[in-house]
């Protein structure tokens, strides 16, 4: 009896110890089990513009500082800002009285010049004076001409007219106000729809990759819609202070009410395509600037590979270089990935 008692007891701990022994042998095999379950897209290939992303100022073709072209004192300024104005309207004039006095002082010169140059051809003919005395009185004359031409052109200038029809958006100076030649007076802008461009800087690279004519959308902060243009012109020079190169992107003819200076956000798309590959944002990992890392599976290992990023639209990223196009590219699971990581793709 005490036998067999001691045999149960001895088989029971055996029992107990195989149990344990299974357990931690199994515990061990999940310990040692380093494989990663992810999720995979294969990437796809495109033919694509990449848009050129730039911000600007609305503005009018036809828009003018105007200003004197002779200095004095302002006599009159017709108008205010805000106004509307027809081409052709007088907008400020000058006090002529200074101006008066030199058109009267030259056409006085001028007529004392032709008396003279008449007198010395009576005399030339009469063989009193000299071929030359002859000579310097006509030149004289054509002088005295021209100064009077100039006093009358300046005259002609102590105003200002309006050089379209718009409004006036600022006014510089007032009446009573003394002013150089050229210094504007009035800033007057067209309102006609077919007038209004926006005025943006282009980098280096983006103006190289336009050539007139491209195709815009634009985003203005005052409207929710998105409105239509085209690239109207590129400058051929960058702007000192900026570097910048200056575009002017004409607006399509619209509805809404515009007005000069609202800003506007710019997508310019090149007529010619890029190759790209195609993959998910939420692949990207480790992203600076223009670059970041995608895994891609390879069999049953991981492998990093650094991308160049074109722009992202959306839900989905557009590679320039990096990946090629069906690469097995690894969505759900990147973040616990190293170099060679050992994968399972789950579906």
């Amino acid at each position: 009896m005490k036998t067999t008692i001691k045999i149960s007891i001895i088989a029971l701990f055996a029992s107990a110890v195989f149990a344990m022994t299974a357990c931690k042998e199994e515990k061990k095999a999940e310990e040692t089990d380093t494989t990663i379950p992810v999720k995979i897209i294969s990437s796809s290939a495109l033919s694509q513009a990449q848009a050129v992303e730039t911000s600007g100022l609305l503005a009018s073709e036809n828009e003018a500082h105007l200003s004197f072209k002779i200095g004095g004192i302002i006599n009159s300024v017709l108008v205010k800002e805000g106004d509307r104005v027809r081409k052709g309207q007088l907008l400020a004039t000058l006090n002529t009285t200074e101006i008066a006095a030199q058109m009267a002082q030259a056409e006085e010169n001028f007529l004392k010049a032709k008396r003279d140059a008449q007198r010395t051809q009576n005399l030339y003919r009469d063989s009193v004076n000299t071929k030359e005395q002859l000579e310097n009185s006509q030149t004289s004359l054509a002088v005295a001409e021209k100064q009077l031409e100039i006093v009358r052109f300046n005259l002609s200038q102590a105003k200002i007219v309006s050089t379209t029809d718009g409004v006036v958006i600022q006014k510089l100076q007032n009446a009573g106000e003394q002013v150089q030649g050229g210094a504007p007076v009035l800033f007057v802008s067209s309102t006609s729809q077919k007038d209004w461009v926006i005025k943006c800087g282009l980098t280096d690279k983006d103006w190289a990759k336009l050539k007139g004519g491209e195709k815009a959308e634009i985003i203005f902060d005052a409207y929710p819609q998105t409105f239509s243009g085209s690239v109207k012109s590129l400058s051929q020079g960058s702007d000192v202070v900026s570097g910048l190169y200056q575009a002017e992107i004409r607006l399509d003819k619209q509805d809404a009410k515009m007005a000069s200076g609202l800003f506007a956000k710019v997508s310019i798309y090149p007529k010619e395509k890029t190759s790209m590959v195609s993959i998910p944002v939420d692949a990207l990992i480790e992203g600076e600037n223009d670059t970041a890392f995608v895994f891609v599976a390879d069999g049953s290992k991981a492998h990093k590979k650094q991308v160049k990023i074109a722009f992202l639209e959306g839900d989905k990223a557009f590679i320039l270089s990096g990946v090629d196009a069906g690469a097995k590219v690894i969505r759900e699971g990147s973040a616990y990935l190293a170099e060679g990581s050992d994968i399972k793709i789950i579906q």
